[in-house]
């Protein structure tokens, strides 16, 4: 009897143990998680301006943001801007790769997942925008078009 109820106990000890295998648990959302903004991506220069297209440091024009993205689809995060903070929340949701922020304000935002590489970044639409600029060749002023772009890398 001791036996039958030795082998039961160890059954049932071997069974628990592997319905806490954490194979079986989901997998976390890959948006979850702290990001901040790593970069400004310059694009759209045309000739001569070409050489200001490329990655450039938030902090060169007084930028940081942060982003926590959390697992009851709740967000908060926090902007600055040449010495000026702005703190942020709301609810978001994924639909394929695309990342969409629902403010507490009624605005929205949607940012684009990269999980091609490590690590996964988050990707602004880009904006367009113009800047007056000194042509090297004539010297004169020129309203240059551009587009920019924010890139968060997940930390």
């Amino acid at each position: 009897m001791k036996r039958l109820l030795y082998l039961i106990s160890v059954v049932v000890f071997a069974a628990g143990l592997n319905s806490c295998n954490k194979s079986s648990d989901p997998a976390p959302d890959p948006v979850v998680g702290k990001w901040e903004l790593s970069r400004i991506r310059f694009s759209g220069y045309a000739t001569p301006y070409t050489s200001l297209n490329g990655d450039e440091a938030p902090d060169a024009y007084g930028i940081k943001n942060s982003l926590t993205i959390n697992n009851d689809k709740s967000f908060a995060g926090k902007s600055t801007s040449n010495g000026r903070i702005a703190d942020y929340k709301g609810t978001w949701d994924v639909a394929s790769t695309k990342l969409n922020l629902k403010y507490d304000d009624g605005d929205s935002e949607t940012l684009n997942l990269d999980t091609s590489g490590q690590p996964n970044l988050l990707l602004t639409d880009a904006f367009s925008a113009v800047d007056s600029l000194q042509n090297p060749t004539t010297k004169k002023i020129e309203a240059v078009p551009f587009k920019y772009q924010f890139i968060y890398e997940k930390q």
